[in-house]
């Protein structure tokens, strides 16, 4: 009976470890695969962030635009004003 005893033990003890091994497997796997997810989410937040540092390029470069749009529409105004006092001088003299 000793020795029946003693491969039962063991046997139980082999069952423990096998369950140990197979728990410590699942954790890694799921580690795994939740360092995959954020590697994904990282690579998704990279390709987003070129996209807002191409469209603030553009409206960056539009905001120029429309500055010396509006730089020159003030000039324009400023000749159009000066002209029409310019006139309306001449008509009081």
């Amino acid at each position: 009976m000793d020795q029946t005893g003693a491969v039962e033990r063991a046997e139980q003890r082999l069952r423990m470890a096998l369950e140990a091994l197979e728990a410590a497997i699942n954790r890694k796997l799921a580690e795994t695969e939740s360092v995959s997810g954020l590697k994904a989410e990282a690579e998704a937040l990279a390709d987003d962030r070129a996209m807002l540092a191409a469209d603030l390029d553009k409206a960056l470069g539009r905001a120029s635009t429309l500055e010396e749009a509006n730089r020159q529409a003030i000039g324009r105004i400023d000749s159009a004003m000066d002209t029409v006092r310019a006139v309306l001088e001449r008509r009081t003299v």
